[in-house]
C-alpha cells in the first residue's frame, strides 16, 4: 500500500510511472510493472463517460483504458451498452454476463450474452444459465469450441467420403464399370451414417488452452487438412488400380453384348478391390477426422463411437479376408486369391498411416508456409501483368491495395512499424483486416504477456 502510493499510471500511455524519481525501490517496482505488464484499471460510470467525451474516440488512451479495464463499477444500462460497443469495435469479441432488466441492452449488443437468471434477462440474452455466477462462460467456452472442432471434423469427414467414392466411380468408368447398388447401400446407410452420427458426441475438453480452433470452413489449416488429404486417398486409389491392371489373374471388363458398351457387368476384378479397399478408407476418414484435445475429449471416451468402428472394422475385415457367398453375391464381388486380400489390407493401413501422420503431424506445419506461398505466387503473376501492361513494376507485397484499404469496417487497422523494413517472407505472412488491439498490444509494454 506505501509503494502503490508512490506509482502512478501516465495519463497518455497508462504505464506505470514513479511519482518520485528519487525513490529507487518504487522506480524499480514501476519499471517491473511496465514490462510485465501486470497491473489493470477499474473506471466508474461517470469517469467512463467522461473520458470518452473529453478524448478523441480513436484515441490511444481510450483504447488503452478499454483494454487495461479489468473493473467498470456503478455504469447505467447505456453505459454498458456502449462499453460493450467500444471493445467491439477496436475488434474484440464481447461477452456480458447479467441477471436484471438493466442488463438486457448490453446482452443484445454482446456478441455472447449469458443470463444468470430467468428473469427479463434471460429474454434478451441468447443463453441462460443455471449457474448463478461467471464460471458458466468458461463451460459456454469449452462447448462452443467443442461444437465447432465437431463441425468441422463432420464436414471434412463428408467431403473426404465424397471424394473417395468420386475417385473409385472415375476409376471403372474408365471400363464403364460401376459399383453395383448392394455397394452403394452398405456405403452410404451403414458405413457413413453411422460414423457421422457418432463423432458428434464427443464432449468438451476438461479445460480450456489459449489458442483458440479456426473459425472459417476456408481458412488455411482447414484447407491443407482436406486437399492433403484428398491428395492421399486419391494416389492409394490410382495405385490400387494400376496394381490391379498388373496381377496375372486379372480379367479386363468386357461388355456381354459386343455391340453395347454399356453392357459391362459390374461385378469384376477392378470393382472389387476398389470397393473393398475404400470400405478402408471411410472408416480411415472417420477416425483421422475425429479431432479430440485440445477442444474435445479423446474419441476413447465416446463410447458409442468406438463400438461403431470397432464393428465396422470387424465387418470389414471379415468380408476382406474371410468370403462368404451369399455376402459375395449380395455385393457383386468376385472371390481373389488370398494373398491379394492380404496386399488390399497392407495398402489400407498404409493409406491410414499416411493420412494419420500428415493429419496430426505434417499438415498444420506446412499450412501457413503453404499460404504464403501461393500469395507469393499470385504476387508474381500480378507483378507480371502490370509489367506487360507498363506499369509500375517496383512495388513491394502488401496485401492492403491503398491507404483507404486499411480502414475496414470503421475501424483504422494500422500497418506495423517495421512494415517498410520487413522481407518479402515476412510481409507474405501479414493479413488484411487484422484486429486493431493486436496491433496496440505489440505497442504496449507487457502488453501481449499480460492480455
Amino acid at each position: 500500500d506505501a509503494l502503490g502510493s508512490n506509482i502512478e499510471l501516465d495519463p497518455s500511455t497508462l504505464e506505470p510511472f514513479a511519482t518520485n524519481p528519487l525513490d529507487a525501490v518504487a522506480v524499480r517496482s514501476a519499471a517491473d510493472l511496465a514490462r510485465s505488464g501486470c497491473y489493470c484499471v477499474a473506471v466508474t460510470g461517470d469517469v467512463f463517460t467522461h473520458l470518452f467525451k473529453q478524448n478523441s474516440e480513436h484515441s490511444d488512451i481510450c483504447k488503452r483504458i478499454l483494454m487495461r479495464g479489468a473493473v467498470y463499477a456503478r455504469m447505467s444500462p447505456e453505459q454498458k451498452a456502449d462499453l460493450i460497443e467500444r471493445l467491439q469495435e477496436i475488434g474484440y469479441i464481447a461477452c456480458f454476463c447479467g441477471d436484471g432488466a438493466n442488463d438486457c441492452a448490453a446482452l443484445k449488443t454482446a456478441d455472447v450474452g449469458i443470463s444468470l437468471s430467468e428473469a427479463e434477462a434471460s429474454v434478451a440474452a441468447p443463453f441462460t444459465s443455471h449457474t448463478k455466477d461467471i464460471r458458466c462462460v468458461v463451460e459456454l467456452l469449452k462447448e462452443g469450441r467443442c461444437s465447432i472442432a465437431t463441425s468441422f471434423g463432420c464436414f471434412k469427414f463428408m467431403a473426404l467420403y465424397s471424394m473417395i467414392q468420386f475417385t473409385s466411380c472415375c476409376l471403372l468408368y474408365v471400363y464403364n464399370v460401376n459399383l453395383s447398388d448392394g455397394q452403394y447401400l452398405f456405403i452410404d446407410l451403414f458405413t457413413i451414417l453411422p460414423i457421422a452420427v457418432c463423432m458428434d458426441r464427443s464432449k468438451p475438453y476438461t479445460r480450456l488452452v489459449p489458442r483458440r480452433p479456426s473459425a472459417s470452413l476456408t481458412s488455411k489449416k482447414v484447407l491443407t487438412s482436406l486437399l492433403g488429404n484428398v491428395v492421399l486417398v486419391i494416389a492409394f486409389q490410382v495405385a490400387v488400380f494400376f496394381i490391379v491392371e498388373a496381377q496375372p489373374w486379372y480379367q479386363k471388363p468386357r461388355p456381354d453384348d459386343p455391340s453395347d458398351p454399356d453392357s459391362v457387368p459390374n461385378k469384376c476384378d477392378l470393382s472389387t478391390a476398389l470397393f473393398l479397399f475404400s470400405l478402408f478408407q471411410y472408416l480411415f476418414a472417420g477416425i483421422v477426422f475425429n479431432i479430440g484435445p485440445p477442444y474435445r475429449q479423446s474419441a476413447f471416451r465416446n463410447y458409442t463411437y468406438l463400438a461403431v468402428v470397432a464393428l465396422l472394422v470387424a465387418f470389414d475385415l471379415w468380408m476382406l479376408l474371410a468370403p462368404v457367398n451369399g455376402f459375395y453375391s449380395l455385393f457383386s464381388i468376385e472371390h481373389t486369391k488370398v494373398g491379394w486380400r492380404f496386399w488390399i489390407l497392407g495398402m489400407a493401413v498404409a493409406n491410414f498411416v499416411a493420412c494419420y501422420v500428415g493429419e496430426r503431424f505434417i499438415f498444420p506445419r506446412i499450412a501457413i508456409p503453404l499460404a504464403k506461398t501461393l500469395r507469393l505466387v499470385r504476387w508474381g503473376l500480378l507483378s507480371t501483368y502490370s509489367r506487360l501492361r507498363g506499369s509500375d513494376t517496383n512495388v513491394l507485397y502488401s496485401p492492403f491495395k491503398s491507404a483507404a484499404d486499411i480502414e475496414h469496417g470503421g475501424n483504422l487497422y494500422q500497418v506495423e512499424d517495421n512494415w517498410e523494413t520487413a522481407g518479402l517472407w515476412s510481409r507474405l505472412g501479414y493479413r488484411r483486416g487484422r484486429k486493431e488491439y493486436k496491433i496496440l498490444l505489440e505497442k504496449m509494454a507487457g502488453g501481449s504477456s499480460w492480455h
